[in-house]
């Protein structure tokens, strides 16, 4: 059976006193739900991060909340926020982009940079079925739900037209469940205490109507959700098992009702639809660990494993002061560990048990030079006017990490150095740089080098891409809007006004643009079926006087140059518009 525990992103300890931090977390938005989590105090910490499709291409354009700190992810996917309001003991991370399905993260922030994955999926429909009638919409694995055919908009009033199920069933097994999944296995049972999960299968549903309004099924009306299990689960899979609701408002999983094991199933009716995951829950505690070299250095971004009875578990990663903090099941003899940058198991130990709610820190453990090479890399990131960036990401790749998309280092940036100290599976390794600076919105560019040890030093690079595409946006008399390097352009399959077809994003010091379109992929003049969104907000072509003219389309690496001249109308009355596109196709 395939039991998975988070070391890094499962947060919370419980204490048997009573305390101001056991609190109704910000009321818990829906359900006012009490639970005993401790959140600890009020703090500030730094988080960056990467976001990928399911496709492991970067998802740009994304907006990245923690709590009221926001950011958008650049052309690679990279996003970093500095000194974000959050909890000693948790930190709820939030993705959103149109066209995908709301991503995120729960974890115990560190002291230092925290690093975080996130794989977000495309909000794909399943199938389209019609209110008034009972259907069923099936997985090809034999997940699927069964409507009674009653559904509700947001205002809560009855809907009766066509409903859109976009359908996703996430498996124990997937090798990215960790970033995949919402939150962590961090939840709150039905009596409000905290627990450890170890997941039996997760299913993500969403319903939108003919207009792309979101719905759900109606009050008063269940749906009878059957999820697939793993056949390595089949034997030790309980009769009866838990279901979990996840709360997309706290980052936290409640419990919520059951499902009961029927053949390589479990059946559960369930009142509405986001995630919902089949779990045992465990009793749990917190564990600290901290990772250096033989010269007492801290090691970032190390790869750590926690094995319960001998199973496999999702990896987790330290951050840029070597430390990683999370819940672990208590009670337990556990197996630790600790991977180097070819995912070779370099050092193995066992730890507990440990007593449940205690939180217990290691011993500094210390990865020797006989163990693995360990390498330190640095150099300073300067901007176009040489002056050193004070909000960027040093990102360090392997060229060969198409096979595992988060197969990479990364480290935030101080008044423009960065260092990493890091685990290296050959006495060379090569790597690829790329230095962003968040501020200017501009990179270094991929950079190819060999890391030798013990130190190699990459000197003075310069975050200024040369202005090789760009995209000019004007409304009435307003001062031009440029957007330069870095771009995205090509041909989206999953565009979030249907279909697919040519998409543009970028953003700068100021704002986004962001064009998608729906079956539009070469030269030609186009009155509809686009949208964009620029300083002057949000624009559909349908409904307005618009027309975009695509005079070239050239294959991957080559130009696209397009213009998008007319007016519109919006909230504030009518208005100019004349953008100019010349930018380099992706994909």
């Amino acid at each position: 059976m395939t039991k998975l525990y988070s070391l890094l992103m499962i947060l919370v300890l419980l204490i048997s006193c009573k305390s101001d931090s056991f609190i109704d977390y910000e009321n818990q938005q829906q359900g006012n739900q009490q639970t005993n989590f401790n959140f600890g105090n009020n703090t500030q910490r730094n988080f960056h991060g990467l976001v990928l499709s399911t496709d492991g291409t970067p998802v740009s354009g994304a907006t990245v909340t923690i709590g009221t700190a926001t950011a958008q992810t650049n052309a690679k996917g990279i996003f970093a926020i500095k000194d974000a309001n959050v909890k000693e003991n948790f930190a709820y991370v939030k993705v959103t982009k149109a066209g995908f399905v709301n991503g995120g993260r729960t974890m115990v922030p560190t002291s230092g940079s925290n690093r975080i994955n996130i794989m977000m999926i495309p909000a794909t429909n399943t199938a389209t079925i019609a209110s008034g009638a009972v259907a069923t919409v099936s997985l090809p694995n034999g997940t699927k739900v069964k409507f009674d055919g009653s559904f509700k908009d947001a205002s809560g009033a009855a809907y009766s037209g066509n409903v859109n199920v976009a359908m996703f069933h996430l498996k124990p097994s997937d090798q990215y469940l960790n970033e995949l999944m919402p939150g962590s296995l961090l939840a709150n049972n039905i009596d409000g205490n905290a627990r450890i999960m170890e997941t039996f299968g997760m299913l993500h549903v969403q319903l939108t109507g003919a207009s792309g309004q979101n719905l759900q099924i109606a009050t008063g009306h269940t749906a009878e959700m059957t999820v697939a299990l793993d056949a390595a689960q089949m034997s030790t899979a309980p009769a009866t098992i838990p279901l979990w609701s996840f709360n997309e408002f706290t980052g936290i999983w409640q419990e919520e009702g059951s499902a009961t094991k029927v053949g390589n199933t479990y059946v559960g009716n369930v009142s509405h639809f986001s995630w919902w995951n089949c779990d045992a829950q465990f009793e749990q505690c917190i564990l600290k660990v901290h990772i250096q070299n033989s010269a007492a250095q801290p090691l970032t971004n190390v790869k750590v494993q926690i094995l319960r009875q001998n199973q496999t578990s999702t990896s987790a990663t330290t951050d840029g002061n070597g430390n990683a903090s999370g819940i672990i099941p208590a009670g337990e003899n556990l197996t630790m560990k600790i991977l180097d940058a070819c995912n070779n198991v370099i050092m193995t130990s066992n730890i507990g048990p440990f007593t449940t709610n205690s939180t217990n820190t290691l011993p500094a453990i210390t990865i020797s030079q006989s163990l693995s090479n360990t390498v330190t890399i640095t150099g300073t990131l300067k901007d176009c006017s040489g002056t050193n960036v004070t909000n960027g990401i040093a990102y360090l790749s392997y060229p060969s990490s198409s096979s595992n998309y988060f197969s990479s280092y990364s480290a935030q940036v101080t008044n423009g150095s960065f260092s990493f100290n890091v685990l290296s599976c050959a006495t060379s390794q090569q790597l690829t740089f790329l230095g962003s600076d968040f501020t200017n919105l501009q990179t270094t560019g991929n950079i190819n080098f060999t890391a030798t040890a013990p130190t190699t030093n990459l000197g003075n690079l310069t975050v200024c891409t040369a202005t090789t595409e760009f995209v000019t946006s004007q409304t009435d008399t307003q001062p031009i809007n440029y957007f330069i390097t870095p771009i995205y352009a090509g041909f989206n399959a999953q565009s979030p006004i249907g279909g697919g077809g040519f998409n543009v994003s970028s953003q700068n010091a100021t704002g986004s643009f962001y064009l998608t379109s729906q079956g539009i992929s070469g030269v030609g003049t186009y009155t509809s079926n686009f949208s964009l969104e620029s300083s002057g907000g949000a624009i559909n072509a349908n409904g307005n006087n618009l027309t975009l003219q695509i005079s070239n389309y050239g294959a991957v690496g080559q130009y696209i140059d397009f213009t998008i001249n007319g007016t519109y109308t919006n909230t504030t009355g009518s208005h100019t518009l004349s953008v100019t596109g010349h930018v380099i196709r992706d994909n």
